[in-house]
């Protein structure tokens, strides 16, 4: 029998339930998004937090999209606390990166001393393009090199230290996943641990630039997913670059986005200044709408001035980072 009820045409309470059904399913998937919400904020001490903190401005824009199709259902009150938690996720991404910025404007406009480019990549172990990467390296003009899981530069090292005569790291017989190349002299070196999941991922050097006497810090930390090994490496890299004292450059693969709790407080707690832009630089696929977990640091006197991510991954799976930094003038 068709429906009595004369504002209901034929096969509309079909269409009807449809609607409710789609409500209920986008209402589920808000649900969840909400719950990942607090993971991703709400520090319970739970692994893989950092990972889900690093995703929290694509968290954001998903949101967005799932507000807009609740909001076509005809459920608009709903789609509106979606929309609120987005904005709760783009905007507090955005407040703690303007908090890190802070620091940046009181050395603006002041002379510069000295200038020298840094070059920072992580090129990937299984890099089969390894004989342009290092035709690459060689051709950048980077004062200073670091070199991320570069297994296969090894074979390359001749024509890198043509030159870069100054090198540390993947020595000969041992690991090959850290290496800084420098064109400048290198002193006080040292290979340090952050933990035991990935050993000897750290180099500390000094070296001179423009009269100016400063410290190299050059970092892989372990993925996210790793349990909470890649956190207890921030922390202790923290520490040990709290305990540095002078113009710093902090440069690598930290796996993490700088609105992640570890690194915000690695630049808090070892007074570092961002550069002028985070670069996108994982997955490569996604370009700039990527996530930043490779970054770029430095201690006052010393300035990020200008940043890029590489538009060619040259087998890698991140997008390098090449940077002109200055020395105040003081």
């Amino acid at each position: 029998m068709g429906s009595t009820d004369p504002e209901i045409a034929p096969g509309g309470d079909h269409i009807v339930a449809i609607g409710a059904e789609i409500r209920g399913v986008l209402t589920g998937f808000g649900l969840v998004a909400a719950g990942v919400l607090v993971l991703a904020r709400v520090d319970l001490g739970l692994p893989g937090q950092s990972l889900l903190q690093s995703l929290q401005l694509h968290m954001g824009v998903a949101l967005l999209g799932l507000a807009l199709l609740l909001a076509l259902a005809r459920a608009r009150w709903r789609a509106g606390l979606v929309v609120a938690m987005a904005v709760f996720a783009g905007g507090h991404v955005m407040w703690r990166v303007a908090d890190q910025y802070e620091g940046r404007g009181a050395l603006a406009g002041l002379e510069r001393a000295a200038q020298f480019t840094l070059l920072s990549f992580n090129v990937l172990n299984s890099n089969d393009r390894h004989e342009e990467l290092a035709d690459y390296i060689a051709g950048s003009g980077a004062d200073l090199a670091f070199i991320m899981e570069a297994g296969r530069l090894r074979q390359h090292f001749e024509q890198l230290e043509a030159v870069y005569p100054y090198r540390v790291g993947c020595e000969q017989g041992g690991p090959c996943d850290l290496l800084m190349l420098s064109k400048l002299p290198l002193e006080n070196v040292e290979i340090r641990s952050l933990g035991n999941t990935h050993p000897n991922r750290m180099i500390v050097a000094q070296t001179e630039i423009g009269g100016e006497a400063l410290t190299l810090v050059a970092a892989h930390l372990t993925k996210p997913y790793f349990d909470d090994a890649g956190l207890f490496e921030a922390r202790r890299l923290t520490r040990q670059l709290a305990a540095i004292e002078g113009p710093l450059v902090l440069a690598g693969d930290f796996n993490s986005a700088p609105w992640a709790d570890a690194i915000d407080d690695l630049v808090h707690g070892a007074a570092l200044l961002p550069p002028p832009r985070y670069n996108a630089t994982w997955p490569t696929e996604l370009g700039p709408l990527g996530i930043p977990i490779d970054h770029m640091f430095s201690r006052a006197p010393i300035i990020i001035e200008d940043i890029e991510a590489l538009s060619d991954p040259l087998g890698s799976n991140h997008l390098g980072l090449i940077a002109q930094l200055a020395i105040v003038a003081e």
